[in-house]
């Protein structure tokens, strides 16, 4: 099956499925804003709250790759309708919610909708641009309109909290998704797809299980300690579900990420820099708003606000990459954008180390120094891992991606929080030792690349 190439590079296209991206992207940052809220309201405890947030990230992360080849299976444009209308039913569901569990039930059924309508976007883009200059321009765009999303996500969850009460942070949803389910159904897109595709269910529900019980460990780990009996089950069930799961993938002829797809250099390495992309700005974002709010003593809306020059250098960095990516080689982008990176982590240590309390101005220019670098790095890899897995495999593809984010932004909020909570209120380690990781992070990676560029001359 071929797509027929008409109004196939309507910009409305790329508008269309970042919107997708958005809601979901929203549905993480937004709500965070609005759990304070929602405990007030439903006279919630901290302990059963943080499960609003965590729900929702579990069923994402742990579907995405299944769903992956589900659109491989069932076509893109059906998946990304049947992911829509879930998550539609769930905004409305968590939106109408009287306690806890309604909406962690809720929030998990939106989650699988997100996981459902993620991969599927990500294929319909790749098949609606088919020119691959095209294509990797088209991917800075849609990497800044995500990024402007996320940067801005915390305002205007803020804003609608604010303004309407915490249930329309929900509600939103509603109109959003409905205009994408019509467009996307009225273009009629045909994608390649494969009904006699096996799947194989065992290794899913194995995978299902530890990612899911990874998650739980790092989640409860925060309250209940990472070493204790109740958490420890949690720990032990995911090496023991991982282990099965990569014996199973060994003997299976129809594996979760195909074995083609492994093989491919450029595929892993993008990945392991979407990984840690995504530890890194989860988790400083987390130290910042706390630092801002707890050692600097502002409130929530101006440390919200003194994290968005950061958030705006980002989207500069994508524009950046947009207008490069014809003249320059991605390798050279990605050295350019990881050196910014490192530079501007190493600065930030430096201070870190010689001014106590750390000004916020320091902070500010240094950390959006950092975000230029980011804003280059993330568009970059997406277009090398794309570029990598073809048409063929453009699902799984954005599939793994976006586990990535989901399991790096936990990692990342897990790290730091252990780290916060370690040394409490002495914000002059904490920083020291954020910053320490940003430096390791992105060293690591970028040694593991050129290693691997080495071994495969």
């Amino acid at each position: 099956m071929t797509h027929t190439p008409t109004k196939k590079n309507s910009p409305w296209m790329l508008i269309i499925l970042s919107l997708g991206f958005i809601m979901a992207v929203l549905d993480t940052t937004g709500v965070v804003l609005a759990v304070p809220s929602i405990e007030k309201a439903l006279n919630i405890s901290f302990n059963n709250s943080i499960w609003i947030l965590n729900s929702y990230i579990l069923a994402l992360s742990s579907l995405l790759l299944l769903s992956g080849n589900l659109v491989r299976k069932y076509g893109a444009t059906r998946l990304f309708i049947t992911g829509m209308g879930l998550f539609i039913i769930a905004s409305i569901g968590s939106g109408c919610s009287i306690n806890v569990w309604t909406i962690v039930i809720f929030r998990l059924i939106q989650g699988a909708g997100a996981a459902l309508f993620m991969p599927s976007s990500m294929t319909l883009l790749f098949i609606s641009y088919p020119d691959p200059t095209e294509r990797a321009k088209v991917l800075g765009i849609w990497t800044t309109i995500i990024s402007v999303a996320t940067g801005t996500g915390s305002l205007i969850g803020g804003t609608l909290i604010t303004t309407f009460g915490w249930r329309s942070i929900f509600f939103i949803n509603v109109p959003l998704g409905l205009i994408a389910i019509l467009y996307i159904y009225s273009q009629k897109i045909e994608v390649p797809y494969n009904l006699n595709l096996k799947i194989s269910i065992v290794d899913n529900i194995v995978l299902f299980f530890a990612l899911t019980s990874l998650v739980i460990f790092l989640v409860n780990g925060k309250q209940i300690g990472y070493l204790s009996s109740k958490n420890s089950i949690f720990g032990i069930t995911f090496v023991v579900t991982l282990t099965t799961l990569i014996f199973l993938e060994k003997k299976s002829t129809n594996p979760i990420i195909p074995f083609d797809l492994l093989k491919r250099k450029n595929f892993l390495t993008a990945n392991l820099f979407g990984l840690v992309i995504n530890i890194s700005l989860y988790g400083l974002t987390l130290v910042l708003g706390l630092y801002f709010q707890t050692q600097l003593k502002y409130s929530a809306m101006l440390a919200g606000l003194l994290i968005l020059p950061g958030m705006c250098v980002l989207i500069l960095g994508n524009l950046f990459y947009t207008k490069m990516i014809q003249k320059i080689k991605t390798n050279t982008l990605v050295s350019l954008a990881t050196t910014i990176t490192i530079i501007s982590s190493l600065i930030l240590l430096i201070f870190a180390t010689k001014l106590n309390p750390l000004p916020a101005g320091v902070i500010i220019i240094f950390f959006a120094t950092m975000c230029f670098g980011l804003g280059i790095l993330t568009p970059v890899t997406t277009t090398i891992l794309m570029d990598s897995a073809g048409k063929k495999y453009s699902s799984i593809a954005g599939a793994a991606l976006n586990t990535n984010k989901q399991i790096g932004g936990l990692f990342g909020t897990t790290i730091l929080g252990i780290i916060i909570a370690t040394n409490q209120s002495n914000w002059q380690t904490i920083l020291i030792l954020t910053f320490s990781l940003q430096v390791i992070l992105y060293g690591v990676t970028v040694l593991i690349d050129k290693l691997s560029e080495h071994s495969h001359h």
